[in-house]
């Protein structure tokens, strides 16, 4: 009888000291683990902690952190420095990485992944060192392009590959965007200067404005082409301007051929990566509807929608030829539906679209009823302001202006609405 006492009060007593030895070794592993580096991966040090406190109280302050991620993130081994540019011209996608002069990538070897929107993806490699990568026979639609040379992601962008447009060839008029350097460009690079432009402005009773000028309210900006040469882009951001309208191209004076502006790229990429805002515009020889949907064309195979916050412009001007440009003698009803079917195309192929003149152009050369749905940059050098009684969205007041970053004069122009 008191062995079997002595039995049943050893049984409690055996399992209370089984989980008192559980509790020591559940203990004795707890602290081991805090006593290695927090999370398994690094010790959290004084600063660590002030940094995590930073990040909480700008999450509580309602901060998103997409609010601080740069478009211009270029990795941690490569710097800034580089701009990826997409444009698509006819089922086809040509990808550029150039530095902030709009030079080549100085021969590294860079890779795209590009991604459909339908989820398929694949790489394409630069393999000639160039900073260009051409794909054609694109399937039409949006893609994502993410570039990098090994050393992390330097920008991801995004652009719809245009299909195919369909129109009757123009006779005698090529239809491929050439350099300067292999056309005779003295005869047909004859738009006018800014010294010329000025002088036609005295000649119609306009005033020479440096500046100065009584402007409404508005965006302050300029427009540049290569007769502005070498620009430093940061200098003309810091200095109050907010956008540029960027010279793509024109068409030759004398033979029609289609031609890019020496200096576009690099103008294009230094602005965009100084955070200047941009537009484009084309100087026109067209003399018939099928070359005007061809100028269009040719923008559109030099520069993406998306890098555009502002409108593709048409610039419907004399040529300035001494013996008389292709499109000088056409009458204003042609020259109209030119510049509609211009306007047309461009916006079919997602731009926005516009036309630039002078005010005796806008009111004599041009039927600006029929161009009313697009918009209007009229160019009027008067201090007090311009006397043209239609409807305008940009005002050029001046070629005579100066700007920090530019060596030069400069027109100088103000976005109104």
């Amino acid at each position: 009888m008191g062995r079997s006492k002595r039995s049943i009060w050893l049984i409690p007593a055996l399992i209370i000291g089984f989980n008192c030895l559980a509790f020591i070794v559940i203990l004795a592993v707890s602290l081991n683990r805090d006593s290695e580096p927090y999370g398994g991966y690094e010790e959290r040090t004084e600063e660590g902690v002030e940094a995590e406190n930073e990040t909480a109280s700008d999450n509580e302050a309602g901060l998103d952190e997409s609010f601080y991620d740069d478009e211009t993130d270029y990795g941690p081994d490569m710097g800034s420095g580089y701009v990826l540019l997409l444009t698509s011209s006819e089922s086809d996608l040509k990808i550029q990485i150039v530095n902030s002069t709009g030079g080549a990538s100085d021969e590294m070897h860079w890779t795209a992944l590009v991604i459909g929107d339908s989820g398929e993806a694949f790489e394409a490699e630069d393999d000639d060192g160039d900073g260009v990568i051409y794909l054609g026979e694109m399937v039409p639609g949006d893609y994502t392009v993410e570039a990098t040379n090994g050393s992390g992601i330097v920008e991801t962008s995004s652009i719809t590959v245009k299909p195919k447009i369909k129109y009757k060839e123009s006779s005698g008029i090529r239809s491929i965007v050439m350099q300067e350097s292999d056309i005779d460009a003295t005869a047909e690079d004859t738009a006018a200067t800014p010294d010329e432009r000025e002088v036609e402005a005295e000649s119609e009773g306009e005033g020479t404005v440096s500046g100065s000028a009584e402007l409404p309210q508005g965006t302050l900006g300029i427009d540049v082409s290569k007769y502005n040469k070498e620009i430093d882009w940061n200098r003309v951001k810091a200095s109050g301007i907010e956008f540029a309208i960027i010279r793509a191209g024109y068409r030759g004076s004398s033979t029609g051929v289609l031609v890019e502006d020496p200096y576009f790229r690099q103008n294009l990429a230094g602005a965009k990566a100084a955070g200047v805002r941009t537009g484009v515009y084309f100087f026109t020889q067209a003399v018939s509807i099928d070359e005007a949907r061809e100028e269009a064309e040719a923008v559109a195979s030099l520069v993406n929608a998306s890098d555009l916050a502002l409108p593709v412009f048409l610039d419907v001007e004399s040529s300035g030829n001494v013996n008389g440009g292709r499109a000088d003698a056409l009458d204003a009803a042609t020259r109209t539906e030119i510049v509609r079917t211009f306007c047309e195309t461009a916006e079919s192929l997602g731009y926005k679209a516009g036309v630039y003149a002078n005010k005796t152009w806008m009111t004599n050369r041009l039927n600006m009823e029929v161009l009313a749905p697009y918009t209007k940059w009229l160019a009027q050098y008067r201090a007090a302001g311009p006397t043209y009684e239609g409807d305008y969205n940009l005002w050029q007041y001046t070629s005579s202006g100066s700007v920090d970053g530019i060596t030069g004069r400069v027109d100088l122009d103000v976005y109104i609405r």
